[in-house]
Order: C-alpha cells, then structure tokens, then sequence
C-alpha cells in the first residue's frame, strides 16, 4: 500500500511539473535579453531534474568573516539565454561586482573591462581565469572567445536570502561587447531570480 501510495505521489508531481506537450514548467526564476532584435530567455524550471540546466541564478557572498577572509563581498549573476524553435541559438553572460556594505537599491553598478581585455580568446586545451578583484561582465557564445562588456546592472529588488544560494532580485541589465565587424553590440534586459 505504501509503495502505491508513493508511486501516484511521484506520477502526480511528474504531471504538475509539466506542461500539456510534457515540457518541464518554468519558475519564476528568469532572465529576458534582447540581442540584435532577438529576444533571448533563460527560465529555470520547478522541479530540477538530473542533468537540468540550473540557471539563471544569483548569487551574493556577504563582507568577509574570521572563517572567509579570502572572500570580498561580491553578486554575481549567471545565466545561458537562449531563442526558442528548431534551432535554438544562445550565449552566457556572467555579471560579477564586488560591492561593499551590502547591494543598493536602484543604483547603476557600472562596469568596464579592464584596458586590453574586451576579446580574449581561449586556446585549445587552456583556460582563462577572470579577475576576481574587479568587476566584470563576460559574454561567450561558443566557449572559445570570452567578451568583456561596458555598462551596468541595477537591482529593483534584493534579498541576500542569509546564505549565498538563496539570494533574490530583479532588476535591470544593459551592456555592450565587441563584435567580429569591429563595432559593439548592445545586449539590454530584465531579470527576476
């Protein structure tokens, strides 16, 4: 009986969690970004199942402790928007800021790469370790040329949550990288974490 039991709970959950074509339901959890006129999004979905992606998130790693004093009080925004359709198309863009006395409502947290590093590209089998004592916001789409982008990001709402992982907020993020033609690309939206 208790196996029947937990076997119509599993089913039901599976059944809420998705929707009428068997697609796993988005949280409120989402990221929305306009790129050249194409809108890209990035909605996490209620019930992560193994192997799901987990993003976008925030997270926010208050000022330092006796136990973390290598850490500075830093958010960081992560997330790998995408078009939907046959082919989909996306990037990922990280926001780190380092901050101090915690996030500030409605104030422009302005970014700039640091001189000479807009465009750098990875070699095979390398790795590019960013500078984590300086804001940055880096963009990718194929993992193998990272972009630095010039602009800010503002919060409209915050909540540290008391534990890194369980930091809320929306606001606003706007951005510009380099592009292949030798011009910028602007990259403006919203977000809800």
């Amino acid at each position: 009986m208790r196996t029947i039991i937990l076997f119509l709970t599993i089913i039901s959950i599976g059944l809420y969690s998705c929707d009428k074509n068997g697609n796993p339901l988005p949280s409120s959890n989402k990221l929305e970004i306009q790129k050249d006129g194409i809108t890209y999004v990035d909605a996490r979905h209620i019930i992560l199942t193994p192997g799901a992606p987990n993003s976008p998130f925030l997270t926010y790693n208050p000022p330092p402790t006796e136990s973390y004093q290598q850490y500075k009080e830093n958010f960081t925004l992560s997330a790998s928007p995408y078009t939907k359709g046959e082919n989909p198309k996306g990037f990922d863009i990280t926001i780190y800021c380092p901050v101090n006395g915690g996030v500030v409502l409605n104030k422009k947290y302005e970014i700039k790469p640091s001189a000479g590093k807009e465009r750098i590209q990875i070699e095979k089998g390398n790795r590019y370790f960013d500078d984590w004592e300086n804001a940055f916001i880096r963009y990718s789409d194929n993992d193998k040329i990272y972009y630095y982008g010039t602009g800010y990001i503002m919060f409209t709402h915050f909540d540290d949550g008391g534990n890194p992982s369980n930091a809320k907020g929306s606001g606003i993020i706007e951005f510009s990288i380099p592009n292949e033609n030798g011009g910028r690309t602007s990259l403006k939206g919203t977000f809800t974490l």
